[in-house]
Parts: C-alpha cells; sequence; structure tokens
C-alpha cells in the first residue's frame, strides 16, 4: 500500500525509463524527516489515531536503529550487502488487472483460501460468510477500532526486517479464529498465498496479524512464491489451550524474499511447522517464539538449496515460565554455488524450570562450491532443563553412494535417492 499512499513522487518513472532503487534508499525516503511529517496528512482520516501513532512511533524506531547489519546475531554469519544492492524496479503502473487476473481463481473456488498482495488481502467467498464459527478478516477497508486497537498494540520494535516491512506496508491485517469454530479450520485448513501482483522486480510487503483464539485447533497451508521483491511480517497469536499447524511451502520465481514470522504462545498452546524451501537470489527466513508455561514448539525444515541460490534462517525460543518444550530440525542440502546458513538460539531464563529442549542442524553438501555455516546457541540460566544440541556439515558417502551404483543405478539417480533419504 506505501506506493499507493507515499512513494509515488519519489519512486515513480521519470523521463519515460524505468528508474531503479534499493532497500537503502526506501529506508531513506520512509525514515525521511518529510515523509514521516505528512504521514498522517496522507492517510485515511477514518482509520483510528492508535493506528497512525503506532506507524509513526516505528518509523521513528527504524530511523533510529537503521537496517539489520553483520553485526545483529540474527545476521552475523549472512551477506547483507547484496540484498541491500539488489535493484528494485520503481512503477506506477495500474497493476490492477494483473492482480485480478492472478485471483480468478478465488471467485469459483468453495475452499478456504487467503491471499496477500502487497498489503491487500483477498479471500473466497466461503471465508466472508457471517456466522460465529467463520474467519474474521480485519483489513484497512473493514476496520473495527476496539479489536484493531487490541492488535495494534502487538505490533513489536526489533532488530530484524520487520520494522522494515511494516513502514512499508502501513496498515496491518488481521486474520481471526475464533473460539467457536473449534476443530473447523484443522479439518479443513485455510490456504494462504503470498504473491507478487507482477512479475517485475518490484517490492511488494505484507504485515499480518493471525489469532488463534483460545481452545481453537488451526491448520494453515502457506504457499510464499516470489516471482520479485517480497517482504512479510506475520505475527501469530496461539492462545492459550490453542493448536496452530503450519505447512509452508516457498517456490522461488526468480525473486527474492524476506519473511519475519513472530510467535505469541499463551499457556498450554501447541505450535508445529513443517517449511521447506528452496532459497532464491537471496532469502531470509526468521521465526521468533515467545513461550509462557506448558507450551510446546516443533519446527520442522527440509530444505533443498537450488544450484545459485541462497537461503538464510535465524531460529529463536525464549522460554518465560515452567514446563515448556522445543525441538528444532533443519536439514538443508546445498548444490552448486548456494549459501546457506542456520543460527538457532534457546533463552532459557530463570523462571523456566522444566524445560526440554532439542536443536539439529544437519547439512549435506553436494558440490565444493556450496557454502554452509551452521550456528546453534544455548543461553540457559536454570539447571533444572534438559537440553541439546547438534549440527553437522557432510558430503555424500561414497561408501553409500558406491552401494548403490553397485545395484544398478546411475551416478545421477544414486544421488537423488541419498539427497531424498537425508531429507527424510
Amino acid at each position: 500500500m506505501y506506493k499507493q499512499l507515499f512513494s509515488y513522487p519519489f519512486l515513480e518513472k521519470q523521463q519515460s525509463k524505468d528508474v531503479y532503487y534499493n532497500l537503502n534508499d526506501l529506508f531513506e525516503y520512509i525514515t525521511s524527516d518529510e515523509y514521516i511529517s505528512i504521514t498522517e496528512e496522507h492517510t485515511d482520516k477514518n482509520i483510528y489515531k492508535e493506528l497512525i501513532e503506532c506507524y509513526k512511533s516505528n518509523l521513528l524506531f527504524l530511523k533510529d536503529h537503521g537496517l539489520p547489519h553483520n553485526k545483529h546475531e540474527q545476521f552475523n554469519t549472512f551477506n547483507l550487502n547484496k540484498l541491500y544492492n539488489l535493484d528494485i524496479l520503481s512503477s506506477n503502473v495500474s497493476k490492477t488487472s494483473s492482480i485480478y487476473d492472478k485471483l480468478d481463481h478465488l471467485a469459483t473456488s468453495n475452499k478456504n483460501k487467503v491471499v496477500c498482495i502487497d498489503g491487500d488481502i483477498f479471500t473466497t467467498e466461503s471465508i466472508n460468510k457471517k456466522s460465529s464459527t467463520a474467519l474474521q478478516v480485519l483489513d484497512y477497508i473493514k476496520v473495527r477500532k476496539q479489536r484493531h486497537k487490541e492488535y495494534t498494540r502487538l505490533i513489536e520494535k526489533t532488530g530484524n526486517f520487520s520494522n522494515m516491512t511494516f513502514g512499508a506496508t502501513v496498515y496491518p491485517n488481521v486474520l481471526v479464529f475464533p473460539n467457536a469454530s473449534k476443530n473447523k479450520f484443522a479439518t479443513k485448513p485455510v490456504s494462504i498465498s503470498y504473491e507478487n501482483s507482477v512479475d517485475d522486480p518490484i517490492l511488494e510487503t505484507n504485515t499480518n496479524i493471525i489469532d488463534i483464539q483460545y481452545g481453537t485447533h488451526v491448520k494453515l497451508v502457506e504457499n510464499v512464491k516470489t516471482t520479485a521483491g517480497q517482504m512479510n511480517y506475520v505475527t501469530y497469536i496461539v492462545r492459550e489451550g490453542s493448536t496452530l499447524e503450519i505447512e509452508r511451502n516457498t517456490t522461488d520465481a526468480g525473486g527474492w524474499g524476506v519473511f519475519d514470522s513472530r510467535f505469541i504462545c499463551h499457556p498450554n498452546s501447541i505450535v508445529k511447522i513443517n517449511s521447506s524451501n528452496p532459497g532464491s537470489q537471496y532469502t531470509q527466513e526468521n521465526f521468533y517464539f515467545k513461550c509462557s508455561s506448558n507450551v510446546s514448539v516443533e519446527l520442522t525444515g527440509r530444505n533443498n538449496i537450488k544450484k545459485g541460490n541462497e537461503y538464510y534462517s535465524f531460529v529463536r525460543v525464549r522460554s518465560a515460565d515452567n514446563d515448556n518444550t522445543s525441538k528444532i530440525d533443519i536439514k538443508n542440502i546445498g548444490n552448486e554455488h548456494c549459501k546457506t546458513s542456520f543460527i538457532g538460539k534457546f533463552e532459557v531464563s530463570a523462571d523456566s524450570v522444566g524445560f526440554k529442549g532439542s536443536m539439529n542442524n544437519d547439512n549435506l553438501m553436494l558440490s565444493s562450491t556450496a557454502k554452509m555455516n551452521s550456528r546453534p546457541i544455548l543461553d540457559i540460566y536454570t539447571k533444572e532443563i534438559e537440553c541439546t544440541h547438534g549440527c553437522t556439515i557432510s558430503n555424500v558417502d561414497k561408501n553409500q553412494l558406491y552401494y548403490l551404483q553397485s545395484k544398478g543405478f546411475d551416478n545421477k539417480t544414486a544421488n537423488s535417492i541419498l539427497v531424498e533419504s537425508f531429507l527424510c
């Protein structure tokens, strides 16, 4: 939405030729004194005051702290310079027809589908039905002031890219799964797609809040397709006694992406995530878990990084109370000239008695030109816990390869079998 509201004078085409900028240019613009001073003037007066104040506060925080850099713990093995130097095409061309070409399937689908494109949110008719068990969508058009006021307070200022994403999105969208739905959205999962409106290298951003009400079981199938530049910041509120399952599948379509996922886990809640990612020009995927008591977190990642692609992940689990469990299991395949890194961290407070955590990161290098890094971190302040961690970086086992070839498989097929076995 920021392009439509604020940035055309700055980013529009000049002299009938394509004009490019990068993240540093966008950062300088949205944190400029002129931009901040006119923010309220250029926003919809019907939007409540608290949202505007939250947005301006975020811009000021972003201005003071700047973009993430290599000295930040979660980025200290990443090549951020490449991300900051990627060209982003500025454009004032109407993308309405292109958007609706991508959304034709929503009109005829009777399934629970949500599509997020550059701060806009679209749903199938099945979701729009009014009932006590229906998914509630609160976007910048259908603002309910008191409800949005509650959620605005949950937008946290951080040291990652979420401040930048929110700064470029302006209006957060909220999805509420009501308590009355119980297991409805576990048996009939909701598909959430993150897409680009056009295939040109134009940056698009989404800031979402997903609220899983107490005692509710929800399954989400997230499809992330980066045909250009895409930055997503999603806060998941997993309330007491609820369960959230996520199947996240990312597709590389020639673009790049940053996805910040933040989980606020209330007592007796469960979060299970299965994620797959092939990397891209630059892919950054961060998971942040904040756990109260008796919370179960399980994150499984199976990432086959394509030739020449980059994939960097950071996982942080903060345990603030007793009897939490966490299992992190990430496996990466490194093809020719790819780059990967994993940084995982358990932060266990002195009050987090009974914490049980395991963190594992295995990496398989298929080429000597691949670069793979792994760094598990344990930050423990109590002795009454059970915690393990491990990481491996290895090549294809020549004995296993020889054995498969002796059974009649050619070299390519034998390698494929070993890769598939590794990812199991």
